[in-house]
């Protein structure tokens, strides 16, 4: 008489199961790992903005004043990430010699240039600089703030066109008063690309 055999093979049913199981721990996995890489995207952000306050700090130190919120007036530019291009002008200035922003932070969201190069470096883009997710930081110095209400930069989310929107320095909720009153602003509009929003990073909070 022949004995059965041990069945060795899974039946459709089981196999169906198990690919259910791999493909809810492979979501699992990509949600958690896309949340820390989020994370750790937001914490190059306050580190960079931490950075570059050191850097206007220092502007300040060297040359008297903070760094002008304002192009020069031979600079005839397009109205967009106006500040962001001034503090570039500023800490890249062939007679200043004080720390300069990593190269690499460099953006051109509105793809504008000077009629001649104004800075040490070779090339005549109007560069803002950037923050890790490719769109500018705003800057507002603060003998501007009540002149720059709202002023407008270029901005989007990761992988879409950048569009216009209208970004202002920020009072403090509980008393109206400016932040950082007597000295500058830098915000960065946060991975979701937009001013005015909950994920804004300032590099004072």
């Amino acid at each position: 008489m022949r004995i059965p055999s041990r069945r060795s093979a899974f039946t459709l049913l089981e196999l169906m199961i198990v690919l259910v199981i791999i493909s809810l721990l492979g979501a699992a996995f990509l949600v958690v790992s896309g949340r820390a890489l989020g994370r750790g995207v937001e914490q190059k952000a306050k580190a960079r903005l931490q950075q570059l306050a050191v850097m206007v700090e220092q502007f300040r130190q060297t040359e008297g004043e903070y760094p002008n919120d304002r192009l020069p007036s031979s600079v005839t530019g397009n109205g967009i990430n106006v500040g962001s291009e001034a503090l570039y002008l500023a800490l890249f200035d062939a007679d200043y010699h004080g720390e300069s922003p990593n190269q690499e932070w460099l953006v051109n969201t509105d793809a504008d240039q000077t009629a001649r190069n104004l800075t040490r470096l070779l090339s005549r883009e109007l560069f803002e600089i950037g923050d890790p997710w490719g769109n500018p930081i705003a800057y507002f110095e603060s003998l501007h703030y009540e002149d720059s209400r709202a002023v407008p930069y270029y901005a989007a989310p990761e992988d879409e066109e950048p569009f216009e929107q209208l970004v202002a320095p920020s009072r403090n909720e509980r008393t109206g008063g400016w932040e950082q009153e007597g000295r500058f602003q830098l915000v960065s509009a946060g991975a979701d690309g937009e001013f005015g929003t909950e994920d804004d990073l300032f590099h004072y909070r």
